[in-house]
């Protein structure tokens, strides 16, 4: 048995990552945006930070997990994978990467949400469904949120936020 059919690659990630529903949006957007992500990858080969960061953890873990004395007697496994210290340490050094990565998609999503929708002329989401999306406790709070990241949400003059 290989050590890939030892640890199979799960559809949805592990309850301690996301929850069920966030799993499920997950999947969705997997599944819509497939094709788009062939199109990111051949235009971009570099794998990306955290696609490298989840690989990192991922082996950690499985070194964790068979280094265990009565998880390796139990299903007769004889080989440790290697310890990988610089790995673990260019991931913490790169998880700052990773975050500002996170910030300015989460700026480019907020000033999406809040464009004029082509079919209506009306923002695309209200900071209503931008609240519950982002699981902020209020409308106030998620504009709050778009301010500190976009700018002032009904600073119009130049039409860019969609607000009227």
């Amino acid at each position: 048995m290989t050590t890939h059919e030892k640890f199979p690659r799960a559809d949805l990630p592990t309850a301690d990552v996301m929850n069920e529903d966030q799993a499920r949006l997950l999947a969705r957007l997997s599944q819509r945006y497939a094709e788009a992500l062939t199109e990111i990858r051949d235009r971009t080969p570099q794998t990306s930070v955290p696609t490298l960061l989840h690989a990192v953890h991922a082996h950690q873990v499985r070194r964790m997990v068979v280094s265990h004395p009565l998880w390796r007697k139990a299903v007769g496994e004889t080989e440790v994978p290697e310890d990988r210290a610089d790995d673990v340490a260019a991931a913490l050094a790169l998880l700052q990467v990773a975050r500002d990565d996170l910030e300015n998609l989460e700026t480019g999503l907020l000033l999406a949400a809040r464009t004029a929708s082509s079919r209506t002329g009306k923002p695309l989401l209200t900071f209503k469904q931008i609240a519950a999306a982002l699981g902020v406790e209020s409308e106030q709070a998620a504009q709050g949120r778009y301010r500190r990241r976009v700018g002032t949400p009904n600073a119009t003059a130049s039409g860019i936020d969609g607000t009227r």
